[in-house]
C-alpha cells in the first residue's frame, strides 16, 4: 500500500496537483515544503555548486508561471553561499540529487528577491506560489568554473576571429592599442587634443561588428556631455575619446574587454565588439 500511495504521489506531481496525502513542513520564515521522494545517498550543493532541476510554478490559481522543461532539458541553478530566507531558495538547501520536493513561497518575495523584478499586476499580493522541483543532480563549483572557463576561450577565440574579419573586410590599416582598441580617423580636428578630466561633448553612432546600429545620438539631436576619467562611458571610449580633437571625427573599434565585457547589458550581447563613429563636438 506504501508503494501504491508513493506512485500517487509521482503521478500528482508530474500532473502539477497536490495530493491531499502530502503534508507540508513550515519554516520559521514561512516557506512551506514537502518531499514527495527522498534520496538521502544523493548528492547534497555547498555553496557555488549547481543544481540541475525541472521545475514548474503555479500562482495561487494554477496559472503555470514558468516550466524549465519547455526552456531546457537541463535547467540549472547556483546554490548562493546563504540560504535566501523566505525564498524558494532557503527550501532548495534541503533537496538532494534524486529528491523531489513541493515548495510554497510568498508570490511578492520570490519575484523581487530571487528574480529581482516586479511582480506581475496579476499575481495577488500575499499570495503564495506553488513549485513543483525536482533534483536531477548537483554539479560541483570545480566542475562549473572549468566549464565557464572553457565557455570564455571559445568566446574570446570567436571575438578575435570577428575582428579579424572585420578589420580585413573594411581594409583597416590602423595598428590596435596594447588594449587592442582600433582608432582610424575620418576628418582630422584642429588644435589640442582633450585630456582627462575634461568635459566632452560628442555626437556618435554604435554599430556592431556586422553593421547593425544600435544606438546613434544624431537621431536624437542630443550630443553626449560627460567627464573624462570618472568612468562613466566604457573604457574603450575613455582611451579613444582622450586622444580627440575639436572637430575631429573617428572610428573606434572597441572589443568586448573595452565595452560590456562578458556580461554585456540592455541590447548588447555577451562578448560584443563595438564599432563607434565619434564626432568631438566640444571640450572644456
Amino acid at each position: 500500500m506504501k508503494g501504491f500511495w508513493r506512485y500517487i504521489l509521482i503521478i500528482c506531481f508530474l500532473a502539477g496537483c497536490t495530493d491531499p496525502e502530502v503534508v507540508f513542513e513550515t519554516l520559521p520564515s514561512g516557506v512551506q515544503y514537502a518531499f514527495v521522494e527522498r534520496n538521502e545517498d544523493g548528492a547534497y550543493a555547498n555553496a557555488g555548486d549547481a543544481w540541475v532541476l525541472d521545475v514548474k510554478y503555479y500562482s495561487d490559481t494554477d496559472s503555470l508561471l514558468f516550466d524549465s522543461r519547455s526552456v531546457t532539458t537541463k535547467f540549472t541553478m547556483e546554490c548562493p553561499a546563504h540560504s535566501m530566507i523566505g525564498c524558494v531558495e532557503e527550501a532548495l538547501h534541503l533537496i538532494h540529487s534524486g529528491d523531489s520536493m513541493i515548495i510554497k513561497v510568498d508570490a511578492e518575495r520570490f519575484f523581487s528577491v530571487s528574480r529581482g523584478i516586479e511582480m506581475p499586476d496579476f499575481i495577488k499580493r500575499g499570495s503564495l506560489l506553488t513549485f513543483y522541483v525536482r533534483c536531477n543532480g548537483v554539479v560541483p563549483q570545480s566542475t562549473l568554473e572549468q566549464q565557464f572557463g572553457e565557455y570564455i576561450s571559445k568566446m574570446m577565440a570567436n571575438e578575435k576571429m570577428l575582428i579579424s574579419n572585420y578589420i580585413e573586410r573594411e581594409q583597416i590599416a590602423a595598428v590596435p592599442s596594447p588594449t587592442g582598441l582600433y582608432k582610424i580617423i575620418l576628418k582630422p580636428g584642429t588644435g589640442k587634443q582633450t585630456a582627462e578630466n575634461k568635459t566632452v561633448t560628442v555626437h556618435y553612432v554604435g554599430m556592431f561588428v556586422e553593421g547593425t546600429e544600435f544606438d546613434n545620438s544624431y537621431k536624437r539631436n542630443k550630443p553626449l556631455t560627460f567627464r573624462l576619467g570618472k568612468d562613466l562611458v566604457i573604457p574603450g571610449w575613455e582611451e579613444g575619446i582622450a586622444t580627440m580633437k575639436k572637430g575631429e571625427k573617428a572610428r573606434l573599434v572597441c572589443p568586448s574587454n573595452l565595452a560590456y565585457g562578458p556580461e554585456g547589458t540592455k541590447g548588447i550581447p555577451p562578448f560584443s565588439t563595438l564599432v563607434f563613429d565619434i564626432e568631438m563636438i566640444d571640450f572644456k
